[in-house]
């Protein structure tokens, strides 16, 4: 799917688009834009499901014209299917937004919650929530709010994991999916904005140690390096 589509609110599909639905296109969205599998298998791991599940929502959706099935267990978002996909997004951004700025949940709790809330967000309720947050260009995970109109361009830069070594690597993205990965990103400090000194190779390997500005070395997993995204000075 490319990575800019146009923004317009749409009633087209009213009868498709269920929240289960609205979870799926989400889901795929976001794993194409980090150039992530967009696998029968992925995306079921991602909602929690059995791949026969989202094989059956695969059919329901291609017949939709919602996604395409260019090879077999995999999927990609058609124009159509892209326009909903950003839509969902931004309702999901707005709503982890307002529950951490508004209502001071934690990282680990607002995903959760938001992914229930976007669902009941109308067009009106989203233009609502965007003024009273003044207007938020990104949610507290770093990911970008798609505008209510035009275009929206959805790019991941490097993971920690894949830039080590380097040196002041700035946070600007934090994957929002691994809730025991992100209390404990949160306990380390590390969020959007946040500068990595140097980051560095564990000697026995499976770990990397990296260190903030005052200097401290702390231990970090693969994995956790994984869900950090940013650019190395």
């Amino acid at each position: 799917m490319p990575s800019d589509v146009m923004r317009t609110h749409s009633q087209c599909c009213e009868s498709v688009l269920t929240a289960a639905v609205e979870d799926y296109l989400r889901t795929i969205f976001c794993l194409s834009a980090r150039d992530e599998a967009t696998s029968t298998s992925a995306i079921a791991r991602c909602l929690g499901l059995a791949t026969s599940t989202v094989s059956n929502m695969h059919r329901r959706l291609a017949d939709a014209g919602l996604v395409r099935r260019p090879r077999p267990h995999r999927v990609t978002l058609t124009a159509h299917g892209g326009r909903h996909a950003v839509d969902v997004v931004r309702r999901n951004r707005l709503a982890k937004t307002f529950l951490a700025e508004s209502l001071g949940m934690s990282w680990d709790e607002i995903g959760a919650e938001a992914d229930v809330l976007e669902h009941a967000i109308s067009p009106r309720l989203a233009s609502r929530l965007t003024a009273a947050l003044g207007n938020p260009t990104h949610d507290p995970y770093g990911n970008p709010i798609p505008p209510a109109t035009g275009e929206h361009v959805e790019s991941w830069p490097d993971s920690l994991s894949a830039m080590v070594p380097c040196r002041n690597f700035t946070v600007e993205r934090i994957v929002d999916r691994d809730s025991d990965g992100l209390r404990l990103l949160a306990a380390l400090g590390i969020y959007p904005g946040r500068v990595i000194a140097r980051a560095q190779a564990h000697p026995h390997g499976g770990q990397m140690c990296v260190e903030f500005d005052e200097g401290h070395p702390q231990e970090l997993t693969a994995a956790l390096g994984g869900l950090i995204y940013g650019r190395a000075a």
